[in-house]
């Protein structure tokens, strides 16, 4: 009989502990799934970085391709300013020598050949039929300063 109680005993302990047993392992399982989970939804943000970078990385050549071309263009259009600055001062200069003739002749009283030579030179229908082309600011700025400079 106590051989029997004895066999019982350790059965039931037995029994007892594989409850134990299938209880952790069922929790584990449990735990185990949502590693898995987890695992699969970090690979799908790790992929979407992946793309978010290649974006970037396109975006960053296409804003270093469009800077490159803007700053060309604004390099020529200094090129083509200072072109034009040169230009302007050297019709200033000579408006200005222009100036100092038309004062000089007028002080002295004498007036100057190369107009009337000019004048004759051209015939009297090749001034009345050319046509008349419009003037950039800095010429009329300059004739201004002229026709004032004469009064």
């Amino acid at each position: 009989m106590q051989n029997v109680i004895l066999s019982l005993l350790i059965d039931f302990t037995m029994v007892l502990l594989l409850v134990v047993t299938i209880l952790y392992c069922r929790k584990l399982n449990q735990r185990i799934r949502v590693l898995q989970d987890s695992r699969s939804e970090l690979a799908e943000i790790i992929r979407e970085f992946n793309e978010s970078t290649e974006r970037a990385t396109q975006s960053i050549a296409e804003i270093h391709e469009a800077s490159r071309r803007i700053s060309e263009n604004i390099q020529h259009k200094i090129d083509k300013a200072n072109y034009l600055v040169a230009d302007l001062e050297a019709a200033i200069g000579r408006g200005s020598r222009a100036v100092e003739g038309v004062d000089i002749a007028t002080a002295t009283g004498t007036s100057t050949a190369r107009p009337r030579a000019r004048a004759a030179a051209e015939p009297a229908s090749a001034t009345s039929t050319r046509p008349v082309r419009p003037r950039s600011r800095a010429e009329q700025d300059v004739l201004d300063a002229l026709k004032n400079r004469g009064e």
